[in-house]
């Protein structure tokens, strides 16, 4: 959807409604997949060299859990979403569609895990990956030689 940045009032521009799962537009067999239409609610501002959007995106998804690998459902939603847009001298339109889809994107998580987001369920190989509140701090093997980087721990 492409908006005309003269078409944007002073006050500013509410714009709502939702794109396909298309527009994501991502090979079969990536770790992320649309499920859905991905929905919207934007204001939309235009200063003088940037445009600023403010509101909401929804949308279904399913990721890839990064320890077990097995696709889980993921209701992604921003509900305090923010976007800018910089313009380049000259330009007179933005394109709505292509910053909501980076900004869903780069929205989801980088590493889920299937039992971070779907409480009643236990991730297969949890036990495979180690708790960071759990691991106590490892303390170095004791050597044999001189200890080179001892000098270090004396200085402030």
């Amino acid at each position: 959807m492409e908006i005309f940045i003269s078409d944007i009032p002073d006050e500013g521009l509410h714009l709502e409604g939702e794109f396909p799962a298309a527009i994501f537009d991502l090979p079969p067999d990536d770790l992320i997949r649309p499920m859905g239409p991905v929905r919207y609610s934007a204001d939309i501002y235009a200063f003088d060299e940037v445009i600023v959007l403010n509101g909401w995106l929804r949308g279904p998804f399913q990721l890839q859990c990064a320890t077990c690998l097995e696709f889980f459902d993921f209701d992604a939603d921003f509900p305090d979403w923010s976007s800018e847009v910089d313009l380049e001298p000259g330009q007179k339109i933005i394109n709505l569609r292509d910053i909501i889809r980076e900004d869903f994107l780069l929205g989801l998580p980088p590493n889920p895990r299937c039992d971070d987001y779907d409480a009643g369920r236990v991730c297969p190989k949890a036990h495979f990956v180690a708790d960071p509140d759990e691991v106590d701090e490892i303390d170095p093997p004791e050597s044999d030689g001189p200890n080179v980087w001892g000098v270090l721990d004396d200085l402030k």
